[in-house]
Formats: C-alpha cells, structure tokens, sequence
C-alpha cells in the first residue's frame, strides 16, 4: 500500500485556492548534497579545479548550509532546494567564491550577490569592520575588502539565506511561492525575486538537487 503524507494529501485538498502547506526540513544531511551536487561529493574535488583556495567540498557546504537554515529560519523545502540550486549555479558547484567572469569588484559568496548587496550583508554582520572599510572610499580595493568579509563558510552559503529573508521577502515562508516541487515557482524567484537571467542549466541543477533533498 502506498501512503500519502500529510503535507502532501493538504496541498491537493487546498489546490484549488493555490495555496499549499509545504514540507519543512531543519537540515540535509551530506549524503542528500553529495547526491544534489555530485561535483563536490568527494573532498578531494577542489584540487582539479582552476580555483581551489575558494573551492567547497560538500563536506564543508552541509554544514555552512545547515548553519544558514537555522539561522535564517528557512525551513520550507522548496525555499532550500530553491536557494541550493542557486548557490550551485552561481558558484559553478561551490568552485567560486568570487566573481571572475567578468571580474567585477566586490561581487561575490556563493549566491554572487551583487556589490551593493554584499555591502549590506557584510554591514548586518560586521558592521564595524565594514565601516572602517567604507571610510576609504569606495574604490575597487574598498569594495573587494568589503566583499572579504562574508567570503567564510557560514557567511558566504548564508548569503542566499540573507537575501530571500531580507530582500525577496515576498517569496519567504508564502502557501504560493516556491512551493515544494515546483519549478515553476523556482523560475519565478530567479527572475523575479533575484532579477536574474533563465537559462535551461538553471532548470537541470534545480532538477537535480529537487530529487535529492
């Protein structure tokens, strides 16, 4: 006999409204981002890339991942398949750290936020250091420094975390955004939520890491 759960059974009963109670999760476990991003299964992966002082095994990013859904209170899981998947493509599957293609000064973390967010991330955690930073000027130097401090484990998978409570607020913790399973719903937080580009390769990490977790 196959059983239907609970959550499952209360997303058909509400359908029709568009509105779902959605599963929730207080953490993965490495073998769930290990099947999510194959790359960095082993800890030996980040020695073949072309960056590997800002390479991540998954050894590292579960717990940094884990760190952020507690402290960010995002436990729905279509919001972490949504915001791994967005790290993973992002970071190249945690190879980046930093923007390089094309370079622009102080982009970074494994979401890549823009400068003007990293900014404001970095002030909501260190605001002293980045204040002393800032008081340089705004340079390419400033910004990089700036963007230094959140490139840490914790800091750097938390950024997507931060961003989704913070700035896309609209997309945390609702019955009719990133519902569980739905890809839909994904594709609508990346372009409208993060306002960035869709691509295919989007769709395909999102895949994978939707059947992992």
């Amino acid at each position: 006999m196959k059983f239907i759960s609970v959550s499952a059974l209360s997303c058909a009963l509400v359908a029709v409204s568009g509105l779902c109670i959605r599963d929730t999760t207080s953490a993965i476990t490495l073998g769930q981002l290990n099947k999510a991003i194959p790359a960095r299964a082993s800890d030996s992966s980040c020695s073949s890339v072309s960056t590997p002082d800002e390479c991540a095994p998954n050894s590292r990013a579960v717990a940094a991942i884990n760190s952020a859904i507690a402290k960010y209170g995002v436990t729905q899981r279509g919001e972490i398949v949504a915001l791994i998947s967005l790290m993973a493509y992002e970071s190249a599957n945690w190879q980046y750290n930093i923007n390089h293609f094309p370079g622009r000064p102080g982009q970074g973390t494994r979401a890549m936020l823009m400068y003007n967010f990293i900014e404001q991330y970095a002030q909501s955690l260190y605001p002293s250091e980045a204040t002393k930073v800032l008081a340089a000027g705004a340079s390419t130097d400033a910004q990089n420094n700036v963007r230094a401090l959140v490139l840490g484990d914790n800091d750097s998978f938390g950024s997507a975390f931060w961003y989704l409570v913070n700035k896309a607020s609209a997309y945390h913790g609702k019955g009719d955004k990133l519902r569980s399973g739905n890809a839909d719903d994904f594709k609508d937080y990346i372009v409208n939520g993060v306002g960035a580009g869709w691509d295919d390769s989007r769709h395909s990490i999102w895949e994978t890491v939707n059947g992992a977790i």
